[in-house]
């Protein structure tokens, strides 16, 4: 008797999704602002000086009535940071009177007006948006903690963006056959921060223009922290790249291309020479109190693919060994860094091919004194940039690419990294989060879409109300941390 009318007790209590009848009626009272988190941003784009650094670096409009420079640029840069993908999306904007009450504003620039924006470039022009990027950034770098500023790792890889649009200026067969355009793209390793970023011709090799931005890159970082290094893959594998970054002082860490010279260096060095390699993950845990490991779960990709492929070979251990090599056409010689991981069958046993083992190679070439361990551990921990730029290309929508003019769709994915780097500052200067690590839509979840009803008082001040909770007291610190920059 007494378990029925407990279970009967916990039936009356369960939470069913009962789906009342709703009814739609029209508020009447003050409007609601489904983005508050974007105060936050505004906030912090006042803080840095944004809006009048883009003013003094541009001059497109011969009357800024209604709008300026910095309107237009900030205004799709709102879009982005209120998960808008296209400019279309300003419509949902335009339409919001509490966005634009927060912003102290009558109206904002439609969506075909952002465009005849964007299409006013010339090159000049981008050259000097460039330098309010890098201007900009200098302000945000600034103010990050000493902490923060030991080592800027920047880490260069280019991207592929495809098009579908027949007349799109610029748009070319890049190497994998795609009707696309090329991204450079140069980031910190440490803080998430896009450092360069330019759209380019379709057919572009990945290293083309490094050369000629890394220099200043690596003087402006310089002025902020202490040590600066350079990683890259293969396609910067290239001696001027090289050459700069000895020459300025800078670690470098770039994939060597597998020549038949260098291999035949790396089959040359001594069976001794080469010593045990893991990626280091297993040094995380050192010190800390130990706790029950979890069971290891099966392998379901190896095991389907060995049912289709008995003979199917894996990656086995790895080892590393270094040698000094001086590339035909260098001015001197460096040390490459190998590392070899054995090929071997189900039963981890090496694969033989020709009375010899079979192995996959790796090769750095680095100016750096650290160990052979120590040196392929921090060129692999590149790898995160393609996450990356990955995140940067489908959070903020990079997929579409807007206009049919080239120098506009440069402007728009310059635009689109001064979101991303706001993003990154908001997460960093007011230490609410990772830049680095935290993606963008998973930033937007977690810091731009919350609800508050927005009110002003007859002293023109911007009043928002949100439910109390733990958002509430999240924002509410936030904005005191941008006040105390």
């Amino acid at each position: 008797m007494i378990q029925k009318e407990l279970y009967q007790i916990a039936e009356k209590n369960q939470a069913y999704f009962t789906n009342p009848p709703v009814v739609l009626k029209e508020s009447k009272q003050a409007p609601l602002l489904s983005d508050t988190g974007v105060v936050i941003a505004r906030n912090l784009i006042k803080k840095l000086g944004i809006a009048e650094t883009i003013d003094q670096n541009l001059s497109l409009l011969q009357r800024h009535r209604p709008y300026s420079e910095s309107d237009h640029v900030l205004n799709i840069v709102y879009n982005f940071l209120t998960g808008g993908e296209v400019l279309l999306d300003i419509e949902r904007l335009q339409e919001e009177k509490s966005f634009l009450k927060v912003l102290g504003a009558e109206s904002i620039p439609d969506p075909t007006t952002a465009g005849d924006f964007l299409v006013r470039f010339c090159d000049a022009d981008i050259d000097a948006f460039q330098g309010f990027l890098d201007q900009a950034q200098d302000n945000a770098f600034f103010l990050l903690e000493e902490e923060k500023k030991k080592r800027a790792t920047i880490d260069s890889d280019s991207s592929i963006y495809e098009v579908y649009g027949k007349k799109k200026e610029g748009a070319d067969y890049s190497y994998n056959k795609k009707w696309s355009y090329n991204g450079l793209h140069m980031t910190l390793a440490e803080t998430g921060d896009i450092v360069y970023q330019e759209l380019r011709e379709g057919n572009r090799y990945s290293s083309d223009g490094v050369k000629e931005v890394l220099p200043g890159t690596i003087e402006r970082l310089k002025g902020h922290f202490k040590e600066v290094r350079y990683r890259g893959d293969s396609a910067f594998y290239d001696r001027n790249i090289v050459k700069i970054c000895d020459e300025g002082g800078v670690e470098f860490f770039i994939t060597a291309d597998q020549t038949g010279r260098i291999l035949t260096e790396v089959v040359g060095i001594e069976e001794d020479a080469w010593e045990p390699f893991t990626d280091g993950k297993e040094l995380g845990n050192k010190g800390r109190k130990e706790v029950k490991k979890r069971k290891k779960r099966k392998n379901h990709k190896k095991a389907v693919g060995l049912k289709y492929n008995p003979n199917m070979k894996f990656k086995g251990k790895a080892e590393v060994a270094s040698f000094e090599y001086q590339p035909t056409g260098w001015e001197k010689g460096y040390r490459f860094v190998g590392k070899r991981t054995g090929i071997v069958d189900k039963n981890n046993q090496l694969y033989l091919e020709d009375g010899l083992c079979k192995y996959v190679y790796h090769i750095i070439v680095t100016n750096s004194k650290k160990s052979d361990a120590q040196v392929m551990r921090i060129a692999q921990g590149r790898g995160n940039q393609e996450n990356l730029i990955k995140d940067f290309k489908d959070g903020l929508g990079l997929s579409h690419v807007p206009t049919g003019f080239f120098n506009a769709n440069k402007v728009y994915f310059k635009i689109a990294a001064l979101a991303w780097n706001i993003k990154t500052w908001m997460l960093n200067l007011l230490k609410i989060g990772d830049g680095s690590v935290l993606r963008f839509k998973r930033f937007l979840y977690k810091w731009i879409y919350q609800a508050g009803i927005v009110s002003t008082t007859g002293r023109n001040t911007v009043v928002i109300r949100m439910a109390e909770g733990g958002y509430f007291h999240r924002f509410q610190r936030a904005l005191a941390r941008v006040d105390v920059l």
